[in-house]
């Protein structure tokens, strides 16, 4: 069996001082050219790893899938993705790799954790975990750093 060998990522955000009906975390610009994994979200538990059990008492939040590209199998070039800038009537699809957005919505278990921490910074973890199954389909080098994005953002919304 294959060792998991991509590790977590923890980025702080400043919770909301109003209250909300529904917050989401985003994550723009998701690289997706390497394995497929899930990617489970905890609030203020910066030591969250594959192994901490995603519920509501290790402060999981929710997660996302990415369905990965697996590494590029063309040839020199095949899997850049162009940086041209996009013209107003070009109706092709983008590029396989484009980056991608990812939404999670978060509200109940960010609730939880202002109530038990009060004001102050949010941690945010993103734990890549990637099927045992599949780990054996893939050589290590795709399943190192999946964490690969440009930013997040938390958004809150109300009535």
């Amino acid at each position: 069996m294959a060792t998991f060998v991509s590790t977590p990522t923890t980025v702080t955000l400043r919770p909301p001082a109003d209250p909300f009906d529904r917050a989401d975390l985003e994550i723009h610009g998701l690289d997706h050219s390497k394995a497929s994994f899930e990617g489970r979200i905890f609030l203020n538990h910066p030591d969250a790893d594959a192994a901490t059990p995603p519920d509501a008492e290790h402060g999981y939040a929710g997660s996302f899938f990415v369905f990965g590209h697996g590494g590029c199998a063309g040839d020199e070039g095949h899997c850049d993705v162009p940086t041209d800038p996009d013209r107003p009537f070009d109706l092709r699809y983008e590029h396989q790799l484009t980056r991608v957005t990812k939404r999670v919505t978060i509200s109940d278990q960010l609730r939880r954790t202002i109530a038990d921490s009060g004001p102050g910074d949010l941690a945010v973890t993103v734990v890549p975990v990637i099927d045992p199954l599949d780990a054996d389909d893939h050589p290590e080098a795709l399943m190192t750093d999946l964490l690969d994005f440009k930013r997040v953002a938390l958004l809150t919304y109300d009535s």
